[in-house]
């Protein structure tokens, strides 16, 4: 039930738009580089997956991460808007039934935008390099590796923003912290381990570099973890806010 109600409350809000249009965006990209400057990456060594998803995926995982901030900020501001959230305060509802909901719409649309944009890198890699001829369990393998990979890794930034995005009643706070921490995360090194373990710097680590440096399962234990304390926190945030309003 509390599904069902999260997804009408976003109905005309732009939420499913803003997300397409991001998946597309961050299509074009790989897309680009392809069309315009194709000698660049042919001519690289290794497999072809592999070297489009590393030039590319930077720039396409902060997209992500963009639309999923004004995806946060969009949700909350339909909850505290007319003072809907301390109407939901007096129903029967449990405190983190709400941010559940939103978090399952938030990982799936996350899930959505990632399956395209890992489909669009496996195209294009079939396309551009002619001798990339894998069998179809190998082009799975990496397909369905990848996505998996780079969303639990993305997962953990999302829930975190929707805690934010909780805490704050004015969306242009929640906006402009979300957006100060993806480019501050974007700045530190990408290969020091425990800063690429961090929400907003996980999202731009890939499988294959993770299964150079064999951290494949460090990451998606730790990723695991990020997501269960955000949780936790939303919980305790919720219940300190029902008692102080």
């Amino acid at each position: 039930m509390i599904l069902n109600l999260e997804i009408k409350k976003l109905k005309r809000t732009g939420y499913l738009p803003a997300f397409l249009g991001g998946a597309l965006l961050a299509s074009a990209f790989p897309l680009a580089n392809m069309l315009f400057r194709p000698e660049t990456f042919t001519a690289m060594p290794g497999n072809p997956f592999d070297i489009l998803m590393d030039a590319n995926w930077q720039m396409m995982a902060m997209l992500n991460t963009l639309v999923s901030i004004c995806g946060a900020c969009m949700m909350y501001h339909t909850e505290y808007a007319d003072h809907g959230a301390q109407k939901m305060d007096v129903l029967p509802i449990h405190a983190g039934s709400t941010f559940l909901g939103k978090s399952v719409i938030a990982a799936f649309m996350l899930a959505m935008v990632t399956a395209v944009e890992v489909l669009i890198l496996a195209g294009c890699a079939l396309h551009w390099f002619p001798d990339y001829r894998p069998d179809t369990a190998e082009l799975l393998k990496n397909i369905l590796g990848s996505i998996l990979f780079q969303w639990t890794a993305s997962l953990p930034t999302v829930v975190l923003m929707l805690v934010i995005a909780s805490a704050c009643k004015n969306m242009w706070v929640s906006l402009g912290t979300g957006v100060i921490l993806v480019f501050t995360l974007f700045i530190f090194p990408q290969d020091n381990v425990v800063l690429s373990l961090f929400p907003f710097s996980s999202p731009y680590q890939t499988l294959a570099t993770a299964a150079e440096n064999d951290r494949i399962f460090l990451f998606l234990g730790v990723c695991a973890a990020e997501i269960l304390v955000f949780g936790v926190l939303e919980l305790i945030y919720q219940k300190l806010r029902r008692c102080v309003e």
